[in-house]
């Protein structure tokens, strides 16, 4: 996209921010209304002293310049993993008990003592899978602790 800025000469504006001048005072110096002007007179301005290649940006075309890439590369596109899903099974072991669980205000459910270790019969330090079949939390026993 080439924009005209009234007479200023892009090299002035590399000089002025190489001088240690920041983008507000540049854009004061020179009546610009936006950074993204000086930032845009310093772009031009870099290309014109030889120290970046020249860029076109071509209303007709899309905004970024279009790189050359080699058709030679074998590449295979990026898919996302998908989520191994558990075996789907029936519980079996139903334990019923007297109170329900809710989930509290920080999102979390509690599940005591009494319930893990002594009605289900697990031990202290024992490792869990969590997943969801339909409408149920399932805890799976892990082979190896976390």
């Amino acid at each position: 996209m080439q924009i005209e800025y009234k007479n200023i000469d892009p090299k002035l504006v590399v000089n002025e921010i190489r001088n240690g001048r920041s983008l507000e005072s540049v854009q004061k110096v020179f009546g610009l209304r936006f950074k993204s002007e000086v930032q845009d007179l310093y772009l031009k301005g870099l290309m014109e002293l030889g120290e970046i290649p020249q860029v076109e940006f071509n209303k007709s075309v899309a905004q970024t310049p279009v790189l050359a890439v080699p058709q030679n590369l074998d590449r295979t596109p990026f898919r996302k993993r998908e989520r191994q899903k558990p075996p789907v099974s029936n519980p079996t072991v139903v334990i019923k008990t007297g109170n329900f669980r809710t989930i509290g205000q920080s999102g979390s459910v509690t599940l005591n003592k009494a319930l893990l270790i002594e009605m289900l019969g697990f031990k202290v330090g024992d490792s869990f899978e969590i997943y969801r079949e339909d409408d149920m939390v399932v805890l799976k026993k892990a082979p190896n602790p976390v």
